[in-house]
């Protein structure tokens, strides 16, 4: 296969983003970024003003109906890494929430790269860090690089020629 013809190709590799909804519309803008860049990315379901309306009883087996979908997309063998989008929330610098702190988790267990938008927060700096987490600072040039080196086709196919 000519080398043109091999850096063409795209990945079936997706990159799966994880946040609070408090942050959605930065989750949805970043992950329009990396699809104009050819990446694949997943993005959870915008909750809505139904979900809102819902009894406590309705409410609880909503989340944990898309809880379990959105970490079977994590845990999905196409799925390349996490990337947590922990902007300032709540008055917390470089916030993650308890779900996104279990999605992380699972992404840990397994063995997916995990990247922070921002920094490790303090109050999981230890794990995030033992877990290999990368904090971006806001910078998306290293995800963007790891996931071309180690996902795209082109990239994959030339490294079987050396």
């Amino acid at each position: 296969m000519s080398k043109g013809l091999v850096s063409n190709l795209t990945t079936n590799r997706r990159i799966v983003l994880i946040g609070s909804m408090g942050v959605y519309e930065k989750i949805l803008s970043l992950a329009e970024y990396l699809n104009v860049l050819g990446i694949n990315t997943i993005v959870p379901e915008a909750e809505g003003g139904a979900v809102q309306q819902l009894s406590l009883f309705d409410f609880e087996s909503f989340k944990r109906r898309v809880s379990f979908a959105y970490l079977r997309k994590i845990r999905d063998p196409r799925t390349y890494c996490v990337f947590a989008i922990n902007q300032d929330l709540h008055g917390i610098p470089d916030y993650i929430g308890p779900n996104t702190f279990a999605e992380i988790a699972v992404a840990f267990a397994q063995s997916k790269k995990i990247y922070l938008y921002q920094s490790m927060p303090e109050a999981y700096c230890e794990e995030l860090s033992a877990w290999r987490g990368i904090p971006l600072k806001g910078n998306l040039d290293k995800l963007i690089a790891d996931f071309r080196s180690d996902c795209m086709v082109e990239n994959a196919q030339l490294r079987l020629l050396d």
